[in-house]
């Protein structure tokens, strides 16, 4: 079998080719910017490299870093990429562009506090001779805290003090018993302080991903249920999942 191995630093600073036939491959095209949060300036980011890790093997790459089975940075202009020699299968991603872009031997590599980075939980699947486009993204400046925060209130827009918010891997549901009987909602829960007299909470997160979000009265606790559910604390769920990516600082308002 021959092995082709190129490695160029020029205006594209790093290619990596192990003689894989256009049947083999896939394009993985996107853009990607960064907002600043204080203005809300929006800058394209120009010298970013994709890093992806085989999703068959563990731990996944968003899991702290671990290393990545292909790099490549192929920019086409106006902080887009596309990159038409990417294997096919299902991969963990990450983009990172460094804070600092003049240092060469700086450019690839697990990213540093202030590197623009963009991260996503589930894999994507690149599959031979098609296009995976995943449009505009927004990086965050790596080493944030990921958080999700806003405030309670009533249909009447009134805040409503003292209601717990809960964010978990999995939606809750009854069993069909007398009463209602609930599942422990997931193995990954989160838990805000009470909301205050303005109706606002904060949940931070370990981990970026996929949560659920419900809101109660009182302190979700039950024996034999970890802390976080008891029937009559289910609360009401917010209607659809909220996505966050690590670094991320969404703002959730809740309607009850």
């Amino acid at each position: 079998m021959r092995l082709l191995v190129v490695f160029l630093i020029l205006a594209t600073p790093f290619i990596f080719s192990i003689g894989l036939t256009e049947a083999e491959t896939g394009t993985l095209k996107y853009s990607i910017v960064y907002q600043d949060p204080a203005t809300g300036a929006v800058t394209s980011l120009t010298n970013a490299f994709v890093y992806l890790h085989d999703a068959s093997k563990p731990p996944p790459m968003e899991k702290f870093l671990s290393k990545a089975d292909y790099i490549n940075r192929n920019y086409i202009g106006n902080g887009s990429y596309a990159d038409p020699n990417v294997p096919v299968g299902t991969w963990y991603i990450r983009i990172t562009q460094r804070k600092d872009v003049n240092k060469p031997t700086y450019w690839t590599g697990p990213p540093l506090a202030g590197d623009y980075t963009w991260v996503q939980t589930a894999p994507i699947k690149i599959v031979a001779g098609q296009t995976l486009d995943l449009g505009t993204l927004y990086a965050y400046t790596f080493g944030n805290s990921t958080t999700i925060a806003g405030t309670v209130t009533n249909v009447s827009g009134v805040p409503l003090s003292g209601y717990y918010v809960r964010a978990q891997t999995e939606p809750c549901f009854t069993d069909g018993s007398p009463g209602g009987y609930i599942n422990q909602c997931g193995p990954a829960k989160f838990l805000s302080m009470p909301t205050d007299t303005s109706g606002q909470y904060s949940l931070n997160l370990r981990d970026a991903g996929t949560y659920y979000i419900y809101t109660s009265t009182c302190f979700p606790y039950s024996p034999g249920c970890s802390g976080y559910c008891a029937p009559a604390c289910m609360g009401t769920g917010n209607p659809a999942p909220v996505t966050v990516q690590k670094g991320e600082s969404k703002t959730l308002n809740i309607v009850r």
